[in-house]
């Protein structure tokens, strides 16, 4: 039953209140915790910018730290192992890339040497022996 001057229900203004905004909002670490906080596999491939997978196959195969907490579904890393195997691996790769940029030089002067006159005629002068080889084999 309404009262004189009420609205139905269904014409009553609603009003809404948001609980939590959606945004997430991350909180520094305090310096105490490092040493002892746990990290999920996701974010410790996102450190490296690499993907879960690739990660997993590192810790599989020994390269990666591995996990401190490894239950069903919780598969969990000391932040302190990561960050010390990225910083080893950042490490690595910038002499993988000199070594890689020495193996590049090799590779230009081998191309070089082999795009002379001398060396071209010996190379066509092997294919020929080969074919004729393979001709007498197969008559």
């Amino acid at each position: 039953m309404m009262c004189k001057g009420e609205l139905p229900l269904q014409m009553m203004p609603t009003m809404t209140a948001k609980t939590h905004s959606k945004a997430k909002t991350t909180q520094p670490l305090p310096i105490g915790l490092v040493e002892v906080a746990l990290i999920d596999g996701p974010k410790s491939a996102a450190a490296g910018d690499m993907s879960i997978s690739w990660w997993l196959e590192q810790v599989r195969i020994g390269r990666a730290p591995a996990p401190a907490v490894r239950r069903s579904r919780c598969t969990r890393w000391r932040l302190s192992d990561v960050a010390t195997f990225w910083s080893e691996f950042a490490e690595q790769a910038t002499a993988d890339t000199k070594a890689s940029e020495l193996l590049t030089a090799r590779a230009k002067k081998a191309s070089a040497e082999a795009r002379k006159p001398e060396a071209v005629a010996k190379a066509k002068a092997t294919r020929a022996a080969k074919k004729a080889t393979a001709t007498l084999t197969a008559a």
